[in-house]
């Protein structure tokens, strides 16, 4: 009796003990899949488009001040230099990036450059077209075409504090966004040249007049806020020499230096052209021949002498002037 009962006491405690060992050994056998325990590459693609974490712009800034600058309080010289690439999708349409609203036929959004990267405020060197300064004033000017942003490099470079902390500020925005941002400020400066006028005008004491002339135009206070500068007062041709910059493609156009050699030796190429004509023509020779046949009589003798004889006589008379002058000065 004894015997049986402890026989059936140790088998429940062999159970578990069994079923766990099955189940090891059945992890065991299964199979691994191949180069399961080699040690392994992973191969991440990161995002492309708005989202991807490539660098667009590079910008180098160094200042200088001096010590009656600093005790006067004046801004740092500072010049800085940038570059900046547009990638596909900040000017087109493309899969991933579908954002743009008015595209031409090209596929392009039309985003124009700043105003230090318009023609018109470019040098000639760097394929710019300065307005014409002549005092012809009945032909018309045709002002020059909008340039615009597009794809691949750019090279802005400006001199001042206020021009290198625009543009470190213009690094937060995108295309689109900065247009909203230079059109904001173009409203903010009308409005505040207009407010500026009305108090030259009717003068600061009307303030009434004012609230009610500007309290529907103007969230917040009735008086419009001072504009921020404006991009136009970094333009590469300015009135004040110490704000300065100008925004160009790389590589940048190259201008047409046969057109301009042409027009500048355009009085060379006539005066040649008709020395020609002469030559060809027999004009010279005939010329010549003339000069050699008066040469051997007296004609060219005659000439000499008048001419010396009335050198003569005016200095003669001059001599006498100045003696009536000095006697006249004596009396």
């Amino acid at each position: 009796m004894s015997s049986s009962s402890s026989s059936s006491s140790s088998n429940p405690q062999s159970t578990p003990s069994s079923s766990s060992s099955q189940q090891q050994q059945q992890q065991s056998r299964m199979r691994k899949p191949p180069l399961a325990d080699w040690p392994t590459i992973k191969i991440l693609t990161p995002p492309q488009g708005r989202f991807s974490p490539k660098t667009d712009e590079w910008c180098f800034t160094y200042c200088t001040q001096s010590i009656s600058g600093r005790v006067h309080g004046k801004e740092p010289n500072c010049r800085t230099v940038c570059m900046r690439k547009v990638f596909p999708h900040e000017v087109r349409n493309i899969l991933s990036f579908q954002r743009h609203q008015s595209v031409s036929q090209d596929g392009k959004a039309k985003y124009p450059l700043p105003d230090e990267g318009q023609s018109a405020n470019l040098p000639r060197i760097l394929g710019g077209t300065p307005p014409d300064m002549s005092d012809d004033t009945t032909r018309p000017s045709t002002p020059p075409p909008v340039n615009h942003w597009d794809e691949g490099w750019y090279l802005w470079a400006g001199q001042g504090f206020r021009n290198a902390v625009n543009r470190m500020q213009t690094m937060k925005m995108g295309l689109r966004t900065q247009q909203q941002f230079k059109a904001q400020n173009a409203k903010q400066a009308e409005l505040w040249q207009e407010y500026q006028d009305y108090l030259k005008q009717h003068g600061p004491e009307n303030s009434a007049e004012i609230a009610k002339t500007y309290g529907g135009k103007w969230w917040g206070p009735l008086v419009p806020q001072q504009p921020v500068p404006d991009m136009r007062s970094v333009c590469f041709i300015i009135r004040s020499p110490v704000s300065k910059s100008f925004l160009i493609p790389l590589p940048p156009p190259v201008p047409n230096m046969r057109e301009k050699i042409n027009k500048l030796m355009a009085p060379t190429y006539h005066v040649l052209s008709i020395l020609q004509e002469s030559i060809t023509s027999g004009e010279q020779k005939q010329f010549v021949q003339r000069v050699w046949e008066k040469a051997g009589t007296e004609e060219p003798f005659i000439l000499a002498k008048r001419t010396l004889n009335r050198a003569y006589e005016q200095w003669k008379k001059r001599d006498l002037t100045e003696e009536d002058d000095e006697k006249k000065g004596s009396t």
